[in-house]
């Protein structure tokens, strides 16, 4: 049957400010850019299409924050990758464990998916031919978050097709204000809602994830003052183009998530 196999993986969407130049290589576009969960290969895809049906739900309603925090070179022995390590902000079991859950699910109706590198959370860049001495040389470390969960075909040429998707909630978003600049941030706790909202700073000024300091605040206010502090930090250091966070008190809570209307002043 035409057009039954294709090429297909299941990944989470790779969000970044991403920087506009880069060394030569064969680059993914930013919408393309994700992390694997399942790679299948050519896969029967009326059959996968009939079995999403039951897809398994990840115990996670929320995308992840971290940091792309080195230049990784795939495969180690005569690498044609460029790809960027992710460290998260948050414990990843619940997405190592659903990775392990994805894995079985696909076993269980007769498919088989790579396994053989285990869960490796990274970002492809780039393809081969690339100078790796070069590529090393230009980066710096990057924030990050996961968007939605996707079901994409690779269509050739480093360009792939979502042709299903699993909705999450971003960790974080931009939204219209009467202020200068706001976010609506969520977590499920403060220390992820402190964590989302440093990614949030940190995607309209990179260089503040290196003021980062670790705390697990206990209230929406503690977030804020640590949220400030590190502002204050980094512009007595190299300059930012963010003034402050307000006091805002708008936060809401809902099927156990936090919601929070960051107010900027820029």
């Amino acid at each position: 049957m035409e057009g039954k196999q294709k090429r297909l993986f299941f990944g989470l969407e790779a969000l970044a400010p991403w920087p506009e130049n880069y060394p030569q290589g064969r680059l993914l576009k930013p919408k393309d850019r994700h992390l694997t969960l399942a790679f299948l290969g050519n896969t029967d895809f009326p059959k996968l299409e009939k079995a999403l049906s039951s897809f398994p739900s990840p115990p996670f309603t929320l995308g992840f924050t971290g940091i792309f925090d080195q230049c990784l070179f795939l495969p180690s022995r005569d690498p044609r990758v460029v790809a960027w390590n992710i460290l998260w902000n948050e414990k990843s079991d619940l997405l190592e464990g659903y990775y392990h859950d994805l894995i079985e699910w696909l076993k269980s109706h007769g498919f088989s998916p790579v396994t053989k590198h285990g869960f490796t959370p990274h970002a492809t860049l780039c393809r081969a031919p690339f100078n790796k001495r070069v590529w090393e040389k230009s980066f710096s470390p990057l924030p990050f978050s996961t968007g939605s969960l996707h079901l994409y075909e690779s269509l050739g040429h480093s360009t792939y097709q979502k042709i299903w998707s699993y909705s999450l909630s971003p960790p974080f978003e931009e939204i219209e204000h009467t202020a200068d600049l706001a976010f609506l941030v969520r977590g499920k706790d403060f220390s992820t809602l402190l964590a989302h909202a440093e990614t949030a700073l940190a995607f309209l000024f990179p260089p503040l994830i290196q003021f980062r300091e670790g705390r697990k605040p206990t209230s929406l206010d503690e977030v804020i003052i640590t949220l400030n502090e590190q502002i204050s930090h980094a512009d007595k250091e190299i300059g930012t183009p963010i003034k402050a966070v307000s006091f805002s008190s708008q936060l809401e809570e809902k099927d156990a998530i936090f919601t929070w209307e960051m107010i900027l002043d820029v």
